[in-house]
């Protein structure tokens, strides 16, 4: 067994020095919990609504990602427009049987259209009829 000299204390596992407390020492294994000043809960705080804001900014980037129109499987098709090509014209040659003042209303619903103007070249979704 090891002799303890009476100039040095022991020092063991389970003994912590209390913060602030000069020669202070808890001896029964117990650590305190931390505490966060004002400037620590205004840094929580400032790194919390910083996250919470980025997870919100891509999930609404992701979301109107997965939104760029209508996919396979739905009553829509892709058409470009021709030279000389009129809204009127496409709606009334891709559902002759419906009312094309309705056809046009779709046409531009379904492409975000705020006019009735539209460009050769141009890719359109065309409800199917």
């Amino acid at each position: 067994m090891a002799t303890v000299s009476a100039k040095r204390p022991m020092v063991t596992a389970n003994r912590v020095r209390l913060a602030g407390g000069a020669g202070l020492f808890r001896t029964d294994g117990v650590v305190p919990a931390a505490r966060l000043t004002p400037r620590g809960r205004l840094a929580v705080t400032g790194v919390s609504a910083l996250l919470v804001g980025a997870l919100s900014v891509g999930f609404a980037t992701k979301a109107q990602a997965s939104h760029t129109g209508p996919g396979p499987g739905s009553h829509v098709t892709k058409v470009e427009v021709l030279p000389g090509q009129s809204l009127w014209a496409i709606a009334e040659a891709h559902d002759p049987n419906a009312d094309t003042r309705v056809t046009v209303h779709e046409i531009q619903q379904l492409n975000a259209m705020t006019s009735d103007q539209i460009q050769p070249g141009e890719s359109l979704w065309v409800p199917r009829g």
